[in-house]
């Protein structure tokens, strides 16, 4: 070795450990011009790049070429496709009369960073990007290989940096050092050779492309579902260790038209024989691009540590219909949807709406069939209304990039709040404490019934209220809403509201019930007041509701916001009563107000205590929290595995849990079986428990599932509604149910 590369081997060991690089990971030794140091940070490099070359090929090749990026700890270099932040690293080769291969990448890493959301893909520690060399002329002179990298290295901040490197070609190819470094450097090369990702073919694995969601404005949501059969699609034993894999996650590159994130698969559970990821992105162009591409990079991961990379790059198109195995056809969800919001109707959370409209229409009893089916429709009107609103904010949402599900308003304690505020005022209302001017609301029950504003805001009210609630086929149809177009979430909406408007509907239209209408009365005023206490009965459910999403301190603070608002309407009803509605009214808002930002710091303080609250007492009473891998584990293990998918907002889990889950006999059953029991809490958002809901096609709680470990990939989805003996059936096993 000359007297250069000594010198040059001896200042790389000497930088190595001056960077804090492991000795027993020093560098190839290389000559002088093949190796430099840049991106200087206050005057300390924090990259160095070396030309290597591995002549040590099979019979038949020529040669390998590579640039090897080594960083100081806790600095990343980016990869082709940077991600949301970033450069994409440029390598540019020069070989006197060879012809070069294309720039091997080897599969890349994911930084994120939870403050800023920003999303990368580079390299940490070291890479080495190379190419091979495929064509080599006979030399007519000396030959060298020559290589020009623009990069941007980042931690903290971030550095660019820019290298350039020669080497001689012949010397090397040679072998002019010792074997022991041709072997070093061609471990090296085949290290990160192994990390380059390789066709589907090559590795016989089966990836295949539905459910594609298209947008046709700049700007809006693409979606996409990834089916990985990691043995092959055609393969009917998933168990062979060499191919199963346990997840899969996908690394986007850049597509025209297109701009995907990446996406991560939930744990494989035994049996299991495809894997599925739900890829989303933004559209860049206008219009639905024909040339848009599903690209990137796959990773297959086995529990034991294996790992494959797998090179996509497939037509962003359904390779299948979009309908997953066992979805409804559109005309069916429909129908569901009608039968659901129907159905709804006899649901705990509508019943104190449903008793106000009734009782509205007994007293138009005696009034023209006109007025009354005037009434009607106001009523149909708002609660349609209320639901194409709640349509068009999901869909917003979701362009938005927020995939959201039923009763997901609920999930923020804010509003919880603000509905319960809401209906103390109108049990206040009628009560008789202060009356509204304006015949927009329930200012006029059982005193003034010819405002159909206020059959308008009675449906508005009636929407807000089922939300948190489910019926039987109510979870199917809006499982297939939330899984299609914005077309198909309008139409289920619109369908959910016919059904739960059709009660009174009927009742105001139909000739037969204006004979079986009682007469008004005096009756009727103490009614009214009788119904305010309906309305303080769900005030003190949404209140409910709040505390178990806030805290208990934060329920103080909302009982003291009650307490204001109580303190205002009075005053407002006083004023009212010597014709100065206006002055009352503006001393009524300014209390609120004042109470609202005095009293703010108390009912936000715990908004994040209460979830952890929860979590420990299902914990205690034997309930763990949901997580697909323990569920997958527990499998493996043999023992069967009960989900809960619930929420504290949802009064159908509330009630399901206290009938029949928190029942002795239920109770024994899953002792004697030894089940193990996952809760899944979607009290607030929570991303994999939402993306869990869309595998079985659901978009909201409650849903039941029970887990055979016999047949692990088979689970059986329970009713919304359960009863005793349905869910002791159903927590047998497979041979013994229906005995």
């Amino acid at each position: 070795m000359g007297v250069r590369a000594v010198l040059g081997s001896i200042l790389a060991a000497a930088l190595a450990a001056n960077q804090g690089w492991a000795s027993s990971d020093l560098p190839i030794p290389v000559p002088a011009g093949a190796v430099a140091v840049a991106a200087p940070d206050a005057l300390k490099p924090r990259v160095e790049v070396r030309l290597l070359i591995d002549a040590s090929l099979a019979p038949g090749r020529v040669a390998r070429v590579g640039a090897l990026f080594r960083l100081d700890p806790g600095w990343h270099l980016y990869w082709r496709n940077p991600g949301d932040a970033g450069l994409p690293t440029r390598v540019r080769w020069q070989v006197d009369g060879a012809e070069i291969g294309p720039l091997a990448w080897p599969a890349p890493e994911i930084f994120r960073d939870p403050e800023a959301g920003v999303t990368s893909y580079g390299y940490e520690g070291a890479v080495l990007l190379s190419s091979e060399l495929v064509r080599l002329a006979k030399p007519s002179g000396p030959r060298a290989v020559r290589v020009e990298a623009d990069f941007l290295v980042c931690k903290d901040q971030c550095i660019p940096g820019k290298v350039s490197l020669t080497r001689d070609l012949d010397r090397a190819l040679a072998g002019g050092g010792s074997a022991a470094l041709a072997e070093r450097t061609h471990a090296l090369f085949e290290h990160f050779a192994a990390r380059v990702p390789r066709t589907a073919a090559a590795l016989g694995v089966g990836v295949g492309v539905n459910e594609v969601e298209l947008a046709e404005r700049t700007g809006d949501a693409v979606r996409a579902r990834l089916t990985v059969h990691p043995c092959g699609a055609a393969t009917e034993s998933p168990s062979d260790s060499n191919c199963a894999a346990d997840s899969a996650a996908f690394i986007p590159a850049a597509s025209p038209g297109v701009t995907l994130s990446d996406a991560t698969s939930a744990p494989a559970l035994p049996g299991a024989r495809a894997l599925t990821l739900a890829v989303e992105g933004r559209s860049t162009s206008a219009g639905a691009p024909s040339e848009a591409r599903l690209a990137g990079v796959l990773e297959l991961r086995q529990s034991g540590g294996g790992v494959r990379f797998v090179e996509l790059d497939l037509p962003l198109r359904s390779d299948a219909p979009a309908k997953a195995n066992g979805a409804p056809s559109f005309a069916w969800a429909f129908l569901l949807a009608l039968v659901g919001g129907l159905i709804l109707n006899a649901m705990p959370c509508v019943l104190p709406v449903l008793a106000l409209k009734l009782f509205a229409l007994a007293d138009l009893g005696q009034q023209s069939r006109r007025e009354t089916a005037a009434h009607a429709f106001g009523y149909f009107a708002g609660i349609e209304s209320a639901m194409l609103a709640l349509a068009a904010l999901v869909i917003a949402l979701r362009a938005a990039g927020t995939w959201v599900g039923w009763g997901f308003q609920f999930q923020e304690p804010r509003f919880a709040l603000a509905i319960t505020l809401l209906l103390v005022g109108f049990a206040l209302n009628l009560f008789g404490v202060f009356e509204i001017g304006s015949p927009s609301s329930l200012a006029g029950v059982g005193r003034n019934a010819t405002g159909v504003g206020r059959s308008f805001f009675d449906g508005l009210l009636a929407v807000v209220l089922a939300t948190p609630c489910s019926a039987p086929f109510l979870g199917t149809a809006v499982g297939f809403a939330f899984a299609g177009s914005g077309v198909a979430i309008v139409a289920i909406f619109v369908a959910i509201g016919f059904g739960l408007a059709a009660p009174v509907c009927l009742v105001a239209l139909a000739p037969v019930t204006a004979r079986l209408m009682p007469r008004s009365g005096p009756w009727m005023g103490q009614l009214r007041s009788a119904l305010g206490f309906a309305l303080l009965a769900s005030a003190t459910w949404t209140l409910w509701i709040f505390g178990r999403t806030a805290g208990v301190d934060a329920v103080a603070g909302a009982l003291a916001l009650t307490l204001l608002l109580a303190l205002g309407a009075w005053l407002y009803g006083l004023h009212q009563m010597v014709e100065r509605g206006g002055r009352g009214l503006a001393i009524a808002a300014a209390i609120l107000i004042v109470g609202l930002v005095a009293l703010r710091p108390v009912w936000r303080a715990t908004a994040a205590a209460a979830p952890a609250e929860r979590r420990a007492a299902a914990e205690r009473s034997g309930w763990q929290p949901f997580d697909r891998e323990a569920i997958a584990a527990e499998l493996r293990g043999g023992r069967p595995v009960f989900v809960d998918f619930t929420a504290a907002w949802c009064l159908t889990c509330a009630l399901n849990e206290r009938r029949v889950i928190a029942s002795d006999s239920v109770k024994r059953e899953l002792e004697r079986r030894d089940f193990a029991l996952f809760k899944a809490d979607w009290t607030l958002r929570d991303e994999a428990i939402r993306t869990e809901l869309a595998r079985f096609g659901r978009a909201g709680v409650p849903l039941y599932v029970v887990y055979d470990p016999e047949s692990p990939a088979d689970p059986r989805v329970l009713s919304e509604l359960l009863t005793i003996d349905g869910l002791l059936d159903a927590l047998r096993p497979r041979d013994a149910r229906g005995a």
